[in-house]
């Protein structure tokens, strides 16, 4: 299963399906709710959350059957890590460029529109109102030490000014059975360029054949 980022859509990974069709697997990729030719989420059109996404990774999983490797990038890698805390059915997971922890989303998003820390404090109420559940729950890290976690390969360029480098080495750290590949020199698109850096899609590849 082939799970994109935020505001992307399947085709941004595109290029992982052929090797792994060659390579004899049966590869699905979709669009995340309210994301490219997929129907809006109960928000409204072009608006979703980190849950709706989850569970579509979840419903997927569940139409479709048992993954042998779900590979996702950024939110996707997000999503479907709390699938899997959630009981979607996976024996590998490949994470590329993962969004790292809201706490830092939610910081840089106030620090940039100057808000003080009552508002600040305020709009994380409202998340996780709006969720249902509380917004760091949903982060990777929260649910990287589940001792039933399939094996990881968790693919990532120091450059990525989008998902910073240093979560990814906190989600290694802390999931069982994982392991780091690290990407060179992608510069400030580095997020976006990984999904066509011909390195890191031979790492996942060999990682799911493997």
């Amino acid at each position: 299963y082939l799970v994109h980022g935020w505001g992307g859509c399947q085709a941004h990974l595109g290029v992982f399906v052929k090797p792994l069709v060659e390579a004899g697997y049966r590869v699905i990729a979709f669009d995340l709710p309210s994301h490219n030719g997929s129907d809006p989420g109960a928000m409204a059109p072009g608006r979703t959350t980190i849950v709706e996404c989850a569970k579509a990774v979840h419903a997927v999983v569940d139409e479709f059957g048992p993954a042998h490797a779900i590979l996702g990038h950024s939110l996707g890698a997000k999503a479907t890590a709390l699938a899997v805390s959630w009981g979607a059915a996976a024996q590998r997971l490949v994470f590329l460029a993962p969004m790292g922890d809201f706490s830092w989303y939610l910081d840089v998003f106030t620090q940039r529109h100057g808000f003080g820390p009552r508002i600040r404090d305020g709009l994380h109420r409202r998340l996780d109102q709006k969720l249902g559940m509380p917004l760091f729950d949903t982060d990777i890290a929260a649910v990287a030490d589940r001792p039933d976690n399939p094996p990881l390969l968790v693919i990532h360029d120091p450059d990525d000014p989008d998902s910073p480098y240093g979560f990814s080495e906190k989600i290694v750290a802390a999931w069982p059975n994982a392991l780091l590949h690290t990407t060179k020199g992608l510069g400030r698109l580095a997020h976006y360029r990984i999904l066509r850096h011909r390195p890191a899609l031979d790492a996942a590849v060999a990682f799911i054949a493997s």
